[in-house]
């Protein structure tokens, strides 16, 4: 091990002076993309040690975690240097810049320099001519790895959107015409996220019946690639927002209280733009009055998104290889206009919005209209058809779940939390056991 400190190492005589460590981590990693703090070592290279208890190295990684962005590879090993116990915190990453407690780094020989204006512009600049690089990496997955059915889907898509001319033969073909594979035949990174049939892309769905959000209803997670999750991301919108019912000449029409469409092209760019890095995911969160839609990595250079939609500035692509098969299959348009049509589609609807961007990712969130009685007509006019299948329905199986009830009766999954929030305020119901594991117990089977 080195004895002076430098650009890569730097050494602190114990965690409390954690927030600096982290400060340091920030500015090696700007500057040589990996670095390592010691703790129980002095400035001069002395050994004093560290005291380490049961949470000390999870205290550190938390620190860690909350305070340094975006997140780096991080490694925390306890060593023993003449019978004293040092810790040996390092991290890796080329995502930069990277920034700790809300402020930009780099490394000078062995001291951390706040970054100027001009020094930060040059990391985005780079960072933005080099994003697709990522898609164009290599992967170990080949043909085998990827969901064969889905690849057809998407050259039938293409060809009847007038967006591609081929007929499908074999997949290593219509990989290559899609530019999503090498000549050793490895997928790149925008092929496996696409197509990969190993769940690549996380995504995350919560339900809270309130805006403070301290508890949720309803949490998933879905692994799968993007046109997987695309699709179930739609359908977990569709099943948990309100409809009413309209008479359109002789038949009943259900209209959501959202536009469809603009919740479609909202969901469909946050895979689009996506920042995809290990242990980051995209996220749709349903509170009792917003709708939010979120995925890691804002918007190139904190571009506004009026000025997409306005024609103002052209389309900054984050992954244009990604982008160009959704395209392709008639998923997105043309580049850049997605803004436009949403901010439309909710105006026409009285539909409120708005958006958050920042370097950690972009955030847009749809006002939804307060209802208190969330049922549609027809169901104020029967108030207890819906409560009474519950009854049926958990008489029948106890450990039913919200999901399984949903499915069964074809309302939404906030629809029958409802209800059975009805019903075990009302005495008709009675949860034993945890949310998980337990079962139901009908009170009253008279309802």
């Amino acid at each position: 091990m080195e004895k002076k400190e430098s650009e890569i190492l730097e050494f602190k005589k114990s965690t409390t002076q954690l927030k600096e460590a982290v400060i340091s981590l920030c500015a090696m990693l700007n500057k040589s993309k990996k670095g390592v703090v010691y703790f129980g070592i002095k400035d001069d290279g002395s050994i004093c040690g560290q005291k380490v208890g049961k949470k000390t190295t999870s205290d550190i990684s938390r620190e860690v975690r909350l305070n340094l962005k975006p997140m780096p590879d991080i490694s925390i090993n306890v060593e023993s240097i003449d019978d004293k116990e040092i810790i040996k915190l390092g991290v890796s990453g080329s995502d930069t810049p990277y920034q700790a407690y809300g402020r930009y780094y780099t490394r000078v020989d062995d001291s951390d320099i706040v970054m100027d204006s001009n020094m930060l512009w040059k990391y985005f600049e780079l960072k933005r001519k080099t994003y697709s690089k990522w898609e164009e990496e290599s992967t170990q997955y080949g043909v085998d790895d990827i969901n064969e059915e889905l690849l057809i889907q998407c050259i039938r898509d293409s060809n009847e959107h007038g967006r591609m001319s081929y007929v499908f033969r074999n997949s290593e073909e219509a990989l290559s015409k899609l530019n999503l594979i090498n000549s050793e035949g490895f997928l790149n990174n925008a092929g496996y996220y696409l197509f990969g049939k190993n769940g690549p892309v996380l995504l995350k769905e919560v339900i809270y019946p309130t805006d403070e959000r301290t508890s949720f209803s309803d949490l998933r997670q879905f692994k799968g690639n993007i046109l997987e999750c695309i699709n179930e991301g739609l359908k977990y919108i569709r099943n948990n927002i309100h409809y009413s019912a309209e008479i359109i000449g002789t038949r009943r029409q259900e209209m959501p209280e959202i536009p469809i469409e603009a919740l479609r092209e909202i969901l469909i760019n946050s895979f689009a733009h996506c920042h995809y890095q290990e242990g980051d995911y995209n996220e749709i969160s349903i509170t009792r009055s917003r709708i939010k839609i979120y995925n890691p990595g804002g918007i190139l250079n904190n571009i506004n998104p009026i000025d997409f939609a306005s024609g103002k500035i052209g389309s900054k692509i984050r992954n244009p290889l990604i982008a160009t098969v959704l395209y392709k299959m008639g998923l997105i348009d043309a580049f850049g206009t997605g803004f436009d049509r949403t901010f439309k589609l909710c105006g026409n609807n009285n539909t409120e919005y708005e958006y958050q961007n920042d370097e950690y990712g972009f955030s847009f969130i749809f006002k939804r209209r307060l209802i208190d009685n969330i049922f549609n007509k027809e169901e104020s006019l029967k108030p207890n058809a819906t409560s009474s299948k519950i009854i049926k329905l958990v008489a029948e199986n106890p450990y039913c779940t919200s999901a399984e009830l949903s499915k069964r009766i074809g309302k939404s999954t906030l629809t029958i939390q409802r209800h059975l929030s009805k019903l075990v305020s009302d005495g008709q119901l009675e949860r034993i056991g945890s949310r998980k594991t337990g079962f139901w117990k009908v009170i009253d089977k008279n309802l």
